[in-house]
């Protein structure tokens, strides 16, 4: 595809999971100032990718109040990668508005 410019819903909701503090977001930040969609998910979730890579981190969590669906934001290394959805009961069209999530930053890997 094409890259093209976040949905208005898009950068609210990368906008709020960028909001809450952990290492390294004020690098993420300054890269979302500028991020583009280069992949959608072809089973026709609203997950979206900002660049293709392998080995990918989630750095921050989102449950959707008043259900059981999620979405979490990824970087491959310290760039960007994307927002993946995990939906339990529909395959909305779009993320549903930053106000109805309950972000969170999920613990570090352990080291064993």
């Amino acid at each position: 595809m094409e890259p093209r410019a976040l949905t208005e819903r898009e950068r609210a909701v990368l906008d709020a999971l960028l909001a809450v503090d952990f290492e390294g977001v004020e690098e993420l930040r300054r890269q979302a100032a500028g991020a583009l969609v280069v992949g959608t998910c072809a089973c026709g979730c609203p997950s979206i990718d900002f660049q293709d890579g392998v080995g990918l981190t989630v750095r921050v969590d989102a449950t959707v109040r008043g259900g059981y669906d999620q979405l979490f934001l990824y970087t491959f290394g310290e760039r960007l990668g994307g927002i993946e959805w995990a939906g339990v009961a529909e395959r909305p069209a779009e993320f549903p508005p930053p106000e109805r999530l309950e972000i969170s930053v999920p613990p570090p890997p352990s080291a064993t």
